[in-house]
């Protein structure tokens, strides 16, 4: 059982546990200003965010063309894919925890900075290596943007709009895969090294903007992190119940994207009997409704009571349409694997309100740290399910492995989902 009784971390808290349940406090996170002016900088954060999961995406329609000019075996251009992911997961925690020690108005400007040059640098490569240590590059330093994103929303919006901001904010995610489908489309005869230098180009321009709308607001009134080490930081924050809830539930919705939606284009097209047209069709259908169900969820996420049933509800009916759809993935037509797409992207876009389970409660200096832990869980959790078909195959996944693997991640959303106590939300003083 989850014990709602622990101590917390002293300071400016984002909601309080009363009577067994948890109560949000309607004005806790509202320290900068109430105007439109307090949005600027959480929305050039989420601009630079949509540019950065474009940037993810969009390599896996270069890879071929990469391979080729470069010469590279099929082990080393997925290695390029996977590096970024790896890299960008585990340098969430140390961003994180710079920005609560450091504040985002220090941090961030630097990481988008960086992160545009290491895009400029991706696009001059010339080997294997080189490809390599710039996508590593890229993702260390784009990691900063999510918990700076959800530092912004915790610490300059409205409490009530939390939810909906991180919804938005993760939202990027499926907006930016539905925006490298079209990338072949439109750039058909465009030389991958040019396409590159113009996104890092429009990085730089990003940055330029997330750096004005930064230092010419209002600053918020959050006292920084007393400097402590991180291990002990880390370890706070993991105390907090509903910190490891939230990292649960975002192992499950990220997992199942990243491991079985970016599986999908590969091992299951070969099961299915798809054509690449086909796969790109499923992807774009599983990622729209991914983004659109983010949204819905953050509407609806602004009470804080909806959270337990919301998630019980996606992640039971995730579950079926999961056992349903690995069921028939072999004798469906397109068609209705795509229905099956757009209603399991819907469904496991609630994971975007696992950062306002975890930051129920939470002291405002502490929400860098916070939404990266979550963050990192659900990023390794999607490399992990990436491979884990592949090891239990020994070297070759199976249409036996795959439907291990994500009936099981499918399984654990649903039972930490019920597991999820009772949470309230009284009226919020006027």
């Amino acid at each position: 059982m989850l014990d709602l009784q622990r101590p917390g971390l002293h300071g400016h808290c984002f909601g309080s546990v009363s009577n067994g349940g948890l109560r949000m406090r309607g004005k806790a996170s509202e320290s900068g200003p109430r105007n439109f002016r307090a949005w600027w900088p959480w929305c050039a954060a989420v601009l630079f965010l949509l540019w950065q999961v474009d940037f993810q995406f969009a390599y896996g329609f270069f890879a071929e063309s990469i391979q080729q000019e470069l010469r590279l075996t099929a082990f080393e251009t997925a290695a390029i894919s996977l590096a970024y992911l790896l890299s960008y997961g585990l340098m969430q925690l140390p961003a994180g925890l710079l920005l609560d020690r450091f504040g985002a108005r220090r941090v961030l400007p630097i990481a988008a900075g960086f992160s545009a040059l290491s895009v400029l640098l991706f696009a001059q490569a010339q080997g294997f290596w080189t490809l390599l240590g710039t996508r590593i590059l890229a993702g260390a330093f784009m990691a900063f943007v999510f918990p700076a994103t959800g530092k912004i929303a915790r610490n300059r919006l409205p409490a009530h709009r939390f939810a909906l901001a991180m919804a938005i904010a993760d939202m990027c995610f499926g907006i930016g895969a539905v925006s490298a489908v079209f990338i072949p489309a439109f750039f058909t005869d465009t030389p991958w090294r040019l396409l590159m230098q113009g996104q890092a180009f429009l990085g730089l321009g990003l940055g330029a903007l997330l750096w004005v709308t930064l230092f010419f607001t209002k600053p918020d009134h959050t006292l920084p992190q007393a400097a402590a080490s991180a291990t002990r930081s880390i370890a706070d924050s993991l105390k907090r119940p509903f910190v490891r809830l939230g990292i649960g539930l975002y192992i499950w919705g990220a997992g199942l994207i990243l491991g079985f939606g970016g599986y999908w284009n590969v091992k299951l097209q070969r099961a299915c009997g798809c054509s690449t047209a086909e796969i790109s069709t499923l992807e774009l259908g599983l990622f729209s409704g991914l983004a659109a169900g983010m949204l819905v969820a953050g509407i609806l996420g602004a009470r804080v009571e909806r959270l337990r049933n919301i998630f019980r509800i996606s992640t039971t009916l995730t579950l079926v349409l999961m056992t349903v759809t690995l069921g028939v993935s072999t004798t469906a037509s397109t068609d209705q694997l795509l229905v099956l797409m757009v209603a399991l992207g819907l469904l496991i876009g609630t994971c975007s309100l696992s950062f306002a389970v975890a930051c129920l409660g939470l002291p405002a200096n502490h929400a860098a740290t916070v939404v990266a832990i979550v963050n990192a869980g659900g990023c390794l959790s999607g490399a992990l399910l990436q491979a884990l078909p592949i090891w239990l195959g020994e070297g070759n996944a199976t249409f036996s492995t795959i439907s291990i693997t994500y009936f099981g991640i499918a399984i654990f959303g649903a039972w930490i989902a019920w597991r999820m106590p009772r949470l309230t939300n009284p009226a919020e003083s006027p």
